[in-house]
């Protein structure tokens, strides 16, 4: 036998030291499993441990996503005061409470699920079991059931295990340091358990898959991911769990657990969007980059433009946006204020908001919604000449073919490749944007009966459009960089205005209609 394949074979100490490593790891691991916990590498699962100075953290998933898997980890890191999985230099290995400081151990927690008999005993127990260390159990309480309520931890922590099925007055009276809700909580038990944080200046964390609850999108993913918001949303796909991406489930089984769903319950399961907004219209547009973007100065070479849309019984919604020389919109600021009752009094804010920046907004071009122009019986005038009357003087919006104002918001957010940029960027401290955005919708039939058999309505529900309205005025109206830079230009000079102080129909100034009077085509 050759000295090459001789040396190959390990000697017997050798396979005595490694069958000794692996016996250690194995003790180790069954005593203290959760040291071996990996969160997914592809997604959000790191993001999600590492945020945890957010009060509130939202995680929206599909089915065997590793939401739960994540949701109990992180519990059972709360209990110990650290993640043990993480390595002991790195700065989010400690618990830390939304304030920045270390949660205290010991501490108290809850984890509340929807029953105790399926939901508690079934899933939640043994995701609990799986992670906390053997020698770190000092009790478990049960109830009449055999079914755990209270997990006593050695160093003096507190879990208590609750159910959706309990009254909501259970949640009321106690304090504590943390929660986690497993699926969507109802809104009252939600509201006890936060006010149980105020003591301790806590936090909570939900996973879920958004079938039921949509208090939940209008209350807690409206506030996720703004700027100085202490909400923070992750998403969790089935994909992060495929063995492609270092998973365990094959894409075989993904795939055929998918063929089984309606459309609209794909979209919540697959994509974490909320079942009453399956029919969003704009789908693609996420409260994240590259749509939901940090502020930043915006040059002074940028045209800037500023959008009205009045209501008789809803605030005014004002929109400012910036476009820069390669046609990419920036939605930079919003007014949306229920205590601006008067035109007047929204005028100022105006004049206001325009002034408090450092470079002095200068507006190349204001829009109102045609309906500015409408006679108002009280007023015996109207919003438009109004607002005129306050020094902000705006042009009539172009609100012919409105499909055509909401197709090319589409065409902006859509990206050519996987390195462009979408032509539409909000700023996201723009929350009202945000809003309008992720719960403009479809209009639907009253029954299932008339969806299928007259198939999906092709109207819109009129509600949260106020700035998506505000968006698509900038681009029925055909506005560009060089058209904007030239208004500008234009501004001081009495041909802009007609006799009445009012601005010129943008429309017949840039397609050269009565050139004399509207000056030469941009």
């Amino acid at each position: 036998m050759s000295q090459s394949s001789t040396s190959t074979i390990p000697d017997l100490n050798e396979l005595l030291d490694l069958l000794a490593e692996l016996e250690t790891l194995e003790a180790v691991y069954t005593e203290n499993p959760i040291v071996f916990f990996r969160p997914l590498k592809h997604g959000d699962q790191d993001p999600f441990f590492r945020s945890s100075l957010a009060t509130v953290r939202l995680v929206l998933g599909s089915n065997r996503s590793g939401k739960t898997e994540s949701g109990a980890a992180e519990a059972v890191a709360h209990a110990l005061g650290f993640r043990p999985w993480l390595d002991e230099d790195d700065p989010d290995r400690i618990v830390r409470l939304p304030s920045g400081d270390p949660i205290p151990v010991p501490n108290i927690g809850r984890v509340v699920a929807q029953n105790f008999q399926t939901s508690v005993k079934q899933t939640i127990w043994p995701k609990l079991q799986k992670f906390l260390p053997r020698d770190m159990i000092a009790k478990v309480h049960k109830d009449q059931r055999g079914i755990p309520v209270q997990i006593d931890i050695t160093n003096g922590s507190v879990i208590y295990l609750m159910s959706y099925d309990q009254d909501p007055m259970v949640f009321e009276g106690p304090n504590g340091h943390w929660f986690w809700c497993d699926e969507p909580p109802p809104y009252k038990i939600y509201i006890g358990l936060k006010r149980g944080l105020v003591d301790f200046g806590g936090h909570c964390w939900i996973t879920c898959t958004p079938l039921t609850q949509p208090w939940m999108n209008d209350i807690i993913v409206e506030r996720a991911n703004v700027l100085d918001s202490g909400v923070r949303l992750f998403k969790f796909s089935i994909w992060d769990n495929c063995v492609e991406n270092g998973g365990y489930l094959t894409r075989e089984a993904i795939e055929e657990f998918l063929a089984d769903q309606r459309e609209d319950e794909l979209e919540a399961r697959l994509h974490g969007k909320f079942l009453h907004l399956a029919g969003v219209v704009y789908g693609t547009w996420q409260p994240e980059p590259p749509y939901w973007i940090d502020p930043f100065d915006i040059p002074k070479t940028w045209p800037r433009v500023c959008v009205i849309d009045p209501h008789p019984r809803k605030p005014i919604a004002v929109l400012w946006a910036a476009v820069n020389p390669d046609e990419q919109w920036f939605a930079y600021d919003v007014l949306w204020d229920r205590k601006l009752k008067t035109i007047a009094q929204v005028s100022e804010r105006i004049k206001y908001m325009e002034r408090l920046r450092e470079d002095r907004d200068l507006i190349a071009h204001r829009i109102i919604d045609s309906s500015a122009k409408v006679p108002e019986r009280t007023y015996g005038s109207n919003i438009l000449v109004r607002f005129a009357e306050e020094g902000i003087r705006c042009a009539l919006a172009n609100k012919q073919n409105t499909q055509a104002g909401y197709d090319a918001i589409h065409e902006a957010l859509r990206m050519r490749n996987e390195w462009s940029e979408p032509r539409l960027m909000v700023f996201n401290h723009c929350a009202p944007i945000k809003q309008n955005f992720m719960n403009f919708c479809y209009d639907e039939w009253q029954t299932d009966k008339q969806r299928d058999l007259k198939g999906d309505k092709q109207d819109y529900r009129k509600t949260n459009d106020d700035f998506i309205d505000c968006i698509r005025y900038i681009f029925q109206g055909g506005l560009t960089y060089q058209m904007l830079k030239g208004m500008a230009r234009r501004q001081s000079e009495e041909e802009y205005f007609d006799d009445c102080g009012m601005p010129l129909d943008v429309g017949k100034w840039h397609t050269g209609y009565d050139r004399r009077r509207y000056g030469r085509r941009s």
